[in-house]
């Protein structure tokens, strides 16, 4: 179709052309020429500032990563902008060629303005715009390779592994030595050098990881070579191989060769932060992980550790000490405690026996009886008991609640209820006779006698008390013989014994009644002795005057 429509446009030009004259013909394709040649330079001009306009924009994208739709957007913006720059330097108007002169002049000022505000480190092709130089202080980052004119120190090309440890450098991390026996010297991808060396005077070669200044010698610091990293290799390679010694006291064994200063302990450190230290390089028996070469750094953190060990140690021990004093303090106080409440103990039981005691005492010496031969004291007379039973009643009452085993107690307890509570009396009675009390016998004996008008069981418990050496019961038979009440054989002698074994326990009565008896017994017997002697005499007589 293309060919046809070639063909065809072809052959309607000759036959418009054949239809003119020579000279008519020749001016057509002149004119033709003149038009399709200004046209081919307008277009290679055009062509040529849009090719300018893109250099242009390209630049920038590139400073400023700018997006395609951005970039597209200047391109076209500057293309249009050349353009019309570029028609105004061929205008016939001296002003309008002014302003082209003056804008193109902006655009390219304006373009190295905006790709100088860029202080990138590289181009996009990975070239080094930077070059970097160490200083005592900080490191400088510089635009030119060389020597810098401040410093007198040679400004190294920047590489992107370097550009890293200089932001490491510039957030606060310094150089610390590698103690690893197997370091990586440069980067795999780059090639680029990852370590910094120092070399002293006895050619031994100390690795670091940054660059920067040596610790102690105050050294710049190198990046490494090929033939560095091959001289410590062959140094590290001197080093005998045997299997490392644990080194349990590394101060004592020292930490560098006095001579050389060489390195003579390799350490391993655990995950929890404790130190192992080994006379060799090697390979942790249990872990797997290699040694590494002593520094000051790691010392420096291992006596930090050891003096953190050590006062941790001495506050524990201060604190165990503490803790045993205040246990001490506290088991001393608690024996005090224990002696005291112990004494208070005592004192209460002391203090309760007292008041046992005190009650059985004020009974025994408000109620007790004086013929009874289990009282303690001298006895109150049943008539004084009288006057005083309110308070030998309660003090009994007291001392029976007190010691409720004790007879005695629950005898004179009854002795003065027979004047408050002749019931509670008679019961109390009742049961220390069941007991064979001996003094009980006369006071129930009485109140039979006297309350129940039972003579024949007031004898019976008479004579039942007499036989267990109740002196009270044995003056109540005697009284009772005397009324008649009780039949014996011969009266008095029954009343001299059992007055005279009344006597005998200390019954007053029965002491003065026996006496009493005595006398009238002895009087009797003179009597008797007299009618005799009358009778006789009577008798005598009597006879003489018979004969």
């Amino acid at each position: 179709m293309e060919v046809q429509a070639i063909e065809k446009v072809r052959s309607v030009a000759s036959q418009t052309l054949g239809r003119l004259n020579a000279v008519t013909q020749i001016a057509v394709i002149v004119l033709a020429c003149v038009l399709v040649g200004g046209l081919i330079f307008w277009l290679c001009n055009e062509l040529v500032y849009y090719y300018v306009a893109r250099s242009y924009t390209e630049e920038l994208a590139d400073a400023y990563d700018l997006n395609p739709g951005v970039t597209r957007t200047i391109l076209w913006a500057s293309f249009a902008a050349i353009v019309v720059l570029a028609g105004y330097l061929f205008s016939f108007s001296k002003q309008k060629r002014r302003v082209g002169y003056a804008g193109l002049l902006a655009l390219v000022i304006g373009h190295s303005l905006l790709l100088g505000r860029i202080d990138a480190n590289f181009r996009k092709n990975g070239v080094a715009e930077k070059c970097y130089v160490m200083t005592r202080t900080s490191i400088k980052t510089l635009n030119r390779v060389g020597i810098d004119s401040e410093t007198g120190r040679e400004c190294r090309p920047l590489t992107p592994q370097i550009a890293e440890k200089i932001a490491e450098y510039r957030n606060g991390h310094r150089p610390r030595q590698i103690t690893s026996n197997d370091p990586t010297f440069f980067d795999p991808t780059t090639g680029e050098p990852v370590a910094w060396y120092s070399k002293d005077d006895s050619g031994q070669i100390e690795l670091f990881d940054l660059m920067g200044f040596h610790p102690k010698t105050g050294g710049e610091l190198v990046p490494i070579t090929r033939e560095v990293a091959e001289a410590w290799n062959a140094q590290t390679a001197k080093v005998v191989r045997r299997v490392p010694v644990r080194v349990d006291d590394p101060e004592k064994y020292g930490f560098f060769d006095p001579t050389t200063g060489a390195t003579k302990i390799w350490y391993w450190r655990s995950e929890s932060g404790d130190y192992e230290f080994y006379d060799g390089p090697g390979f942790h028996p249990r872990s797997g992980d290699q040694f590494k070469i002593v520094t000051r750094d790691v010392i420096s953190e291992w006596r930090q550790q050891q003096e953190a060990v050590a006062a941790r140690k001495k506050a524990e021990q201060e604190q165990q000490e503490k803790e045993a004093r205040e246990r001490a303090q506290r088991e001393f106080q608690r024996s005090l405690e224990a002696a005291e409440r112990e004494r208070q103990a005592r004192e209460t039981v002391a203090e309760e026996l007292r008041q046992r005691q005190q009650s059985g005492n004020d009974c025994d010496r408000l109620a007790a009886n004086p013929t009874d031969v289990r009282r303690t004291g001298e006895g109150v007379p049943f008539d004084a008991l009288k006057h005083q039973a309110d308070q030998a009643y309660e003090a009994c009452s007291k001392a029976v609640a007190t010691f409720p085993t004790e007879l005695r107690y629950q005898y004179q307890l009854g002795r003065a209820a027979q004047f408050k509570d002749k019931r509670q009396a008679f019961d109390i009675f009742a049961r220390l006779v069941q007991a064979n009390y001996p003094a009980a016998f006369d006071n129930l004996g009485g109140m039979y006698l006297y309350d129940r008008k039972d003579a024949a069981t007031a004898i019976t418990l008479f004579k039942r008390g007499s036989a267990l050496d109740d002196a009270d019961s044995m003056v109540s038979l005697v009284d009772l013989i005397d009324k008649g009440l009780v039949p014996t054989p011969n009266p008095e002698q029954t009343k001299l014994a059992l007055l005279h074994r009344a006597a005998e326990l200390g019954h007053a009565g029965a002491q003065r009644g026996y006496e009493l008896e005595l006398q009238k017994a002895n009087q009797d017997r003179i009597n008797q002795a007299n009618q005799q002697q009358m009778m006789q005499l009577f008798g005598a007589f009597v006879r003489g005057v018979a004969r």
